[in-house]
């Protein structure tokens, strides 16, 4: 993923936000898998803002958040550009 300082900051803000959330509970295996889900939500819904994006050009490819984005570039009928 392509990450901007702000995005960045975003997940750290939210990481904190969920663990304070749990604040005083016991940190069971239930309770690490929440926080873990909620921030992956969190990212997924980044991604799909367009705030952050996929490293197209990342060796490996891992598009376990949803596919990239496709927007039509104009340029011929059947062809569409990976924004």
């Amino acid at each position: 993923m392509l990450w901007n300082d702000d995005a960045l900051q975003q997940v750290y803000r939210k990481f904190d936000e969920l663990v304070a959330a749990y604040e005083g509970a016991d940190l069971t295996d239930y309770n690490l898998r929440r926080i873990g889900s909620d921030l992956e939500q969190f990212v997924r819904a980044l991604l799909q803002a367009g705030q952050v994006s996929y490293n197209l050009n990342s060796r490996v490819r891992n598009y376990s958040l949803g596919l990239p984005r496709l927007e039509d570039d104009g340029s011929s009928s059947n062809h569409l550009a990976i924004k």
